[in-house]
């Protein structure tokens, strides 16, 4: 009995001595949330005056131009309290989509924008969160708002059968006579 009460205890001693386990090492990140976002891209998109004149009565996306603007000059941390925005801001630019802009292009390039926010919306919430998959994921939304207005404007864009039928009309005005009855594309040259 003796023997059993000294294996019971040696047994629980040892069991019972600390557990060591080992040291989480902190992640290394390449940036932190105070880093400004850097856009490593020269490409700026314009609206054609056509899709500008649209767009500019589209206060979702008025809207949504502004908030990118502000990502542009963001932190780390600026991007962090803007994300719930960002996600509700970009909602609403997928559900009000004027007739005029509707197709399929379109609707594609502003869900990937609504996705891109929600990855960001949800990145925002981790417990340890990541700056540079933040500020990565911001860029991206940058870079795909750009694209967005790619796409705004090829739907203004004069297709090959529209542009043949501006040259027609543009050559037959040309055959027309000026004020001295001379056929313009025919004049002398000086």
């Amino acid at each position: 009995m003796r023997k059993i009460v000294l294996l019971l205890s040696f047994v629980s001693f040892f069991s019972c001595g600390e557990k060591q386990e080992a040291p989480v090492s902190p992640i290394d990140f390449q940036k932190s949330f105070l880093d400004p976002l850097e856009v490593n891209t020269t490409r700026s998109v314009n609206l054609l005056p056509e899709a500008r004149e649209v767009a500019g009565e589209w206060l979702a996306y008025a809207t949504a131009q502004n908030e990118i603007q502000n990502l542009e000059n963001s932190t780390g941390q600026e991007i962090l309290s803007s994300a719930n925005n960002l996600v509700q801001i970009m909602e609403n630019l997928r559900t009000t989509i004027p007739d005029a802009l509707k197709s399929t292009a379109v609707e594609a390039r502003v869900n990937v924008l609504y996705t891109k926010a929600q990855l960001l919306h949800q990145i925002s919430n981790k417990k340890q969160k990541n700056p540079d998959e933040i500020l990565e994921l911001a860029e991206d939304m940058i870079t795909e708002f750009d694209n967005f207005k790619l796409q705004l404007n090829e739907l203004f864009l004069k297709t090959p059968e529209n542009f043949e039928i501006e040259l027609d009309r543009e050559f037959e005005e040309s055959l027309e006579p000026d004020s001295t009855g001379t056929i313009p594309l025919f004049m002398e040259r000086e």
